[in-house]
């Protein structure tokens, strides 16, 4: 990357030992490690470089289908934009209204049980079919050892990773045992 800030031209400083928190995937609890970071020492703006963001946001998804509570509003949505539907298409093929689906993503209303599980197969399916490689053994599996009443988690966990996590021709089971 040239080493001169886009907006100013001033030298830009290299981090890559912070932790960088990504908001920009909608989700508030995802941590990168070994990202590079750039602040102009002139104008102060700053930048990232993200590698392989395809590979990145595969990996957020199969971390949300696999956690074990309900899937928050904010998780919903990062699912629904992943596989590029608006809300009134994610209602349709949920088989419910538009508003239902925002009331969900606006954390206004928990999603149910069922539709919690359909969504996240919307989403295994829609990976597996971008990705035309097999992202899990048994989906089955996934779903049958999921609690029953699931209840939403009060606190969300950090999800961390590095680069090496997301990028290179690895496509681990869904969900490790």
């Amino acid at each position: 990357m040239n080493k001169t800030c886009f907006k100013c031209g001033g030298e830009l400083q290299v981090n890559k030992d912070k932790p960088y928190y990504y908001t920009e995937s909608g989700l508030d609890n995802v941590v990168l490690y070994g990202i590079n970071q750039y602040k102009c020492q002139s104008c102060n703006e700053t930048f990232v470089s993200i590698p392989m963001m395809e590979e990145l946001h595969l990996l957020l998804g199969r971390e949300l289908c696999c956690k074990k509570g309900l899937l928050s509003g904010k998780e919903a949505k990062f699912i629904r934009k992943e596989i590029h539907m608006k809300a009134k298409e994610m209602a349709q093929a949920l088989g419910v209204t538009a508003s239902t689906v925002s009331r969900w993503e606006n954390d206004k209303e928990p999603i149910g049980e069922t539709h919690d599980r359909l969504l996240r197969s919307l989403y295994m399916l829609y990976a597996s079919e971008k990705t035309d490689k097999v992202l899990h053994r048994d989906s089955v599996y996934i779903f049958s050892n999921l609690p029953t009443k699931r209840k939403r988690l009060q606190r969300t966990t950090k999800l961390e990773f590095s680069p090496a996590d997301w990028m290179g021709d690895r496509y681990p089971e869904f969900c490790p045992a």
